[in-house]
């Protein structure tokens, strides 16, 4: 049995959920210097409401 030197990205891509895709996501910044990972994006409602997280 041979050994790979390489697999492919749409092999790797096959045995990801789309739960995984999605975490691992990579958007271009150029700002930020270049591939970095998207930041989850806040839930209205969600946050805290005091100061100290008091309501």
């Amino acid at each position: 049995m041979a050994f790979r030197l390489s697999i492919s990205q749409d092999e790797l891509r096959q045995g990801q959920t789309d739960e995984d895709r999605e975490r691992h996501a990579t958007t271009y910044q150029a700002s930020r210097g270049g591939w970095c990972t998207t930041e989850p994006k806040p839930t209205p409602g969600a946050g805290e409401t005091g100061r100290n997280g008091g309501s």
